[in-house]
């Protein structure tokens, strides 16, 4: 084997010295209001909000969003009705598209629309299609399918669908490819 090399000579430079300023003082408190135009700020928030279900004020509306990890077998809704400008959703304009027609779905709890929900390839999978009480709960499934990557929600003012009677529709993207926060 050949030797091996000696070690390196040590840095010829010694550590440069630490700064010798000190530490700037800490801010002073406030003791007079800022003046000038610059400094006003003024903000009208108005917020409108109607409980349901159990809650009794809108403090006490839990907003629960699970993250999605796979493609589901099934989905709950609840039917809330109302415009499409009313969506909370949080996935991008090209996964989530609303659309109203007339005066949109009832808001009014007890109030029914016949609520259709298929797959957008042809609609030849139905997952849901009954009525539906303003305030309750549907399940979307396909027993023992996954529901497919992206479905239609049609809502109608009856069973009769026809173009007439149709409130509002929807596509969303459901794969879970993309977080379902709808």
């Amino acid at each position: 084997e050949p030797p091996t090399e000696p070690p390196t000579e040590p840095p010829t430079n010694p550590p440069t010295e630490p700064p010798t300023e000190p530490p700037t003082e800490p801010p002073t408190e406030l003791t007079t209001p800022p003046t000038g135009v610059t400094d006003n700020c003024f903000v009208d928030v108005v917020v409108d909000c109607t409980p349901r279900g159990q809650a009794t004020d809108c403090g006490s509306i839990i907003v629960t969003r699970t993250r999605c990890e796979s493609r589901p077998l099934a989905m709950v809704f609840k039917y809330n009705g109302g415009k499409c400008d009313q969506s909370d959703n949080i996935q991008p304009p090209d996964l989530f598209q609303c659309f109203d027609f007339g005066d949109g779905p009832p808001t009014q709890l007890g109030e029914t629309s016949f609520v259709q929900v298929t797959d957008i390839k042809g609609g030849s999978i139905v997952y849901h299609a009954n009525t539906v009480q303003v305030g309750d709960e549907y399940t979307v499934a396909d027993a023992p399918f996954e529901v497919d990557a992206n479905m239609n929600v049609t809502i109608w003012s009856s069973p009769v669908t026809i173009p007439e009677n149709m409130l509002q529709t929807l596509v969303f993207h459901s794969s879970c490819s993309q977080n379902l926060f709808l």
